[in-house]
């Protein structure tokens, strides 16, 4: 019985004390987004760094809040080959994990839960990049209320999920991040050298002057398209089966027009690819990681991985061959039959670390900075006092 109250009791206030401190805070980004874009007249420049903080503000928001409900620690293997040793690494006066990844990069990854952007969102906060993440999302994100103006604001990129349409929304929104990352694009007060047929702007190819602020980015993209279920396993097998391609045991097949065109649009600004695959604990080889820890699972029923799992791995652009559609895609297969073979290993021996001398690996807590973290939480928790100072005030006179 009193363990029934207790689920019950939880059942009710994470959800509530979790929606309060996402609403307060979201309410506080996007009204700073609007005051800045519509009553203070600053630089276009300057307004992109103020977005840029609210872009950070948010993935803050979004740790602190699972900090507090769902408390994980975070192992992290790179591969010595492709990563310098100590990339990673764990400052033990903040507490925190820091990187160094390189400053304009593409990470893709397998995709196994609706948390997984988070994840990966975080590793470029690590990096100082938290405020340069691109993302990809379907066309209908863009009108979800409150959320889809930020996300409007964060310059993300919705897609309909049809490449005649994508493509050039691609390229439009690719093309400036390029430029921009080189010092050439409209952040640095450039115009287009030209326009293609498709209405898509051409920007300069050279690199800006150093007088010329960068912009620095983290390109986030899931091949796959859609979680790693049971459902969605059968229809890559069928899929497969289609185009006569063996299937995986543990993720999807790949879908490669898209990441090709992204790196074939970047590649003037683009230093690297982060390949990365997670892992999470708790889950066997015959079972979805979705299905045991689904958003459901995580805020009502207190059901969360204790350790994540992350391993990383680096491609160099020149190294892939994205000239050639068909190698690109035999390439991206191949990238993702070792990620199988990969998460196969795991599922069997718990660690993505399998030799010492060849990998790096730390582990720590799935968390920001406590500056920040207080930042994320201040608001709601003076929120909550006026309220309930009204509250008691009305009812007590």
């Amino acid at each position: 019985m009193r363990s029934k109250a207790v689920y019950l009791l939880r059942k009710i206030t994470i959800p509530v004390i979790s929606l309060t401190i996402f609403l307060n805070d979201i309410i506080i980004l996007l009204s700073a987004q609007y005051f800045f874009h519509h009553f203070i007249p600053v630089s276009v420049t300057t307004l992109q760094k103020i977005l840029d903080m609210t872009k950070r503000a948010f993935i803050d928001i979004l740790v602190t809040i699972l900090e507090i409900i769902a408390p994980s620690h975070v192992r992290i293997t790179t591969e010595n080959a492709t990563i310098p040793k100590h990339t990673f690494r764990v400052n033990s006066k903040k507490n925190i994990i820091e990187s160094s990844l390189e400053q304009c990069s593409i990470s893709i990854c397998n995709h196994q839960i609706y948390t997984d952007w988070v994840f990966l969102w975080w590793i470029a906060y690590t990096g100082k990049l938290g405020g340069r993440v691109y993302i990809m999302l379907k066309k209908s994100l863009e009108s979800v209320p409150l959320l889809g103006y930020g996300m409007q604001n964060f310059k993300f990129i919705f897609m309909n999920r049809k490449w005649l349409h994508d493509r050039t929304t691609l390229a439009s929104r690719l093309g400036e991040i390029d430029a921009d990352a080189r010092g050439q694009g409209p952040l640095n007060g450039k115009e287009p050298v030209s326009t293609d047929t498709d209405g898509c702007a051409q920007w300069s190819t050279s690199i800006g002057s150093l007088n010329n602020p960068s912009w620095p980015y983290n390109l986030i993209l899931f091949p796959e398209g859609t979680n790693f279920t049971d459902n969605t396993k059968g229809k890559s097998k069928a899929y497969g089966a289609k185009v006569g391609k063996a299937t995986f045991d543990h993720v999807l097949l790949p879908h490669s027009t898209g990441l090709r065109h992204c790196i074939k649009t970047l590649k003037p600004s683009l230093s690297v690819i982060y390949d990365t695959t997670i892992g999470y604990s708790g889950v066997s080889s015959d079972k979805y990681a979705e299905s045991q820890y689904g958003l459901k699972s995580i805020f009502l029923e207190s059901k969360y991985p204790k350790l994540v799992d992350i391993h990383i791995r680096a491609f160099k652009v020149d190294d892939i061959p994205i000239d050639d559609e068909e190698s690109f895609d035999e390439w991206l297969y191949k990238v993702w039959k070792e990620k199988d073979d990969l998460l196969d290993r795991y599922y069997r021996v718990g660690t993505f670390n399998h030799d010492s001398s060849l990998q790096h690996t730390i582990i720590g807590d799935f968390k920001i900075s406590r500056v920040e973290a207080c930042l994320a939480l201040l608001c709601p928790i003076v929120t909550t006092i006026l309220f309930w100072k009204f509250v008691l005030s009305f009812f007590l006179g």
